[in-house]
């Protein structure tokens, strides 16, 4: 077992039976229901054709204590490949990005640094990255910062491409505490829910101040990337309502209370209602 030090939650490198190495992450303290969270959105993402690390709830026991957690499949081929953060590629490719400065994150720096790895004609660099955003955008995620995503370099002769999109943990109501009003239908009247979706973060910043998730979608909207594929994209989302809505059964209410689960799908309605808005 090796520990990997990125990031604040607690996380190991482990092995199978056969020998496919998986990154295992424990939840935070404050967010128990984060790993199905975040094990649904990876399977749902699969499910609308987004690019998405393998990833699964797992338990295992550290002495006699049980523990929760999420397995993510390592998505490389270490000997031939590495993962270029998203922070790295900006410090190696852009000399005014400051990596300890967490708002230099905008999208304009973002497209300039994928623009530059894609190395030309047929990379899908910059479409990958903007479906990933319109997915993060329907299921609300407000932390796509930049260790949040990466590329993959080949070590010799070869074109880089967009990492499977990981980490998508920081949406659905992940944050919210029992006992909170939107959790609870009968006390979230659909003006509520509307403003809790357009208050959602998103990791990205203006250079000095975090920027809303709403302000990232209309500043990639102008992408031609986005411009020439969201409809589609939009629209296989719409699809995978009725697929989210069947995978919340086979998820057990300890790790999703029902009604966390009725959050979420009214969550995701709202979400895609919203996105269907601006496209």
């Amino acid at each position: 077992m090796l520990v990997e030090s990125r990031g604040l939650r607690a996380k190991d490198w482990v092995q199978n039976p056969s020998g496919m190495r998986w990154l295992r992450k424990e939840p935070k303290y404050s967010r128990p229901f984060e790993v199905a969270i975040e094990a649904l959105m990876l399977r749902l993402a699969d499910e609308v054709g987004v690019n998405a690390a393998l990833g699964s709830a797992c338990v295992w026991k550290e002495g006699d204590v049980e523990k929760r957690g999420l397995a993510v499949e390592l998505f490389l081929d270490r000997d031939r490949e590495q993962l270029t953060l998203g922070s790295v590629c900006m410090s190696r490719d852009d000399a005014e990005y400051d990596e300890a400065r967490k708002w230099d994150q905008t999208v304009s720096r973002v497209r300039s640094v994928l623009d530059l790895a894609s190395g030309g004609e047929g990379s899908t660099l910059l479409v990958d990255f903007a479906h990933m955003i319109a997915f993060d955008a329907w299921i609300g995620n407000g932390d796509r910062h930049q260790e949040n995503w990466g590329i993959i370099e080949p070590s010799g002769a070869g074109q880089a491409r967009l990492a499977p999109m990981y980490d998508p943990a920081s949406c659905l109501g992940a944050e919210l505490l029992d006992g909170n009003r939107h959790l609870e239908e009968a006390t979230c009247p659909p003006e509520r829910l509307a403003r809790y979706v357009a208050g959602c973060p998103s990791g990205f910043g203006d250079g000095a101040e975090p920027i809303m998730l709403e302000q990232v979608v209309r500043e990639i909207s102008s992408w031609p990337e986005w411009r020439n594929n969201v409809r589609p994209w939009v629209a296989a989302f719409a699809k995978g309502m009725d697929t989210f809505e069947a995978l919340l059964p086979t998820v057990p209410s300890s790790w999703l209370p029902q009604h966390r689960k009725q959050f979420a799908l009214r969550l995701l309605g709202q979400r895609l209602r919203w996105l269907e808005g601006l496209t």
